[in-house]
């Protein structure tokens, strides 16, 4: 199994040292999708590769009369920022493949940070079972203050990536597990002394991911200011792009590259 990262202008140089790489592929929901979306369309970036694979599923998606590729790169140089997105979950077995490739793309580029969210299924409202939230791995319910960054537990690969979450003021996950790419890559960050951050945030059952999303993109904006959501817009035309997600992962729920 490999994965390339097809530039589009082979000639073109890209200018990135010292910024931040935001992992935009689904993980548990569409967290990761919609909030780097939605951070892609806010402050401005170029889509300067496509991400291929012989394993990835054979589609294109068509957004605004275009065709894309499923997986994508998007640059801003002046703000020192790349994403790497996708609508469509990875199958587990091509998730550590996904994962080295973007950790290998931010050295090769020599960025100091990769950041990635992922979401936990709340299953259960009830205040008793989620009394002790930095131990069990889940974090407030969401409420109707539901961009307060008080609801979101973040984890990093290293100590210097702890220390930015507490001088941050966010609270760290104590012990649990994170699964898939955000996992991947906070083992092999800290294998190499990579940063790397992984927000975690309750997604609840039949309830939009779009709202999880806002609390990514808070939290985002909190580690880097430069880079902002506009969040009123966000709730105007997320559950527009949540649709489009769904229907096009279960379009494609026939593949078996599709989770």
């Amino acid at each position: 199994m490999s994965i390339e990262v097809k530039k589009l202008n082979k000639d073109k140089e890209i200018s990135i040292q010292g910024g931040v790489v935001l992992d935009g592929f689904p993980s548990t929901g569409l967290v990761n999708a919609i909030a780097s979306e939605c951070l892609i369309r806010s402050v401005g970036t170029e889509l300067v590769a496509v991400l291929d694979s012989p394993d990835f599923p054979p589609v294109s998606l068509i957004n605004n009369h275009t065709p894309q590729f499923p997986a994508r790169l998007y640059i801003n140089e002046g703000l020192k920022i790349s994403f790497f997105i996708s609508e469509l979950n990875i199958h587990p077995a091509l998730q550590k493949i996904v994962a080295k490739t973007i950790l290998e793309w931010t050295i090769e580029n020599k960025c100091r940070m990769i950041i990635s969210a992922a979401g936990i299924p709340n299953i259960s409202n009830d205040s008793n079972q989620s009394s002790d939230a930095t131990n069990a791995g889940h974090v407030t319910t969401i409420t109707d203050d539901e961009h307060s960054l008080s609801q979101v537990l973040a984890v990093s690969s290293t100590e210097s990536g702890s220390k930015i979450i507490k001088d941050q003021g966010f609270q760290q996950l104590k012990s649990g597990t994170v699964e898939g790419i955000p996992g991947t890559l906070l083992n092999e960050g800290s294998l190499i002394g990579l940063d790397v951050i992984v927000f975690l945030v309750n997604t609840i059952r039949d309830a939009p991911d779009f709202r999880a999303a806002a609390l990514v993109s808070t939290a985002v904006s909190k580690l880097i200011p430069s880079v902002y959501c506009d969040i009123g817009a966000l709730m105007v035309e997320a559950q527009v792009v949540e649709d489009r997600m769904r229907m096009i992962r279960e379009s494609q729920n026939k593949l078996s590259y599709i989770a």
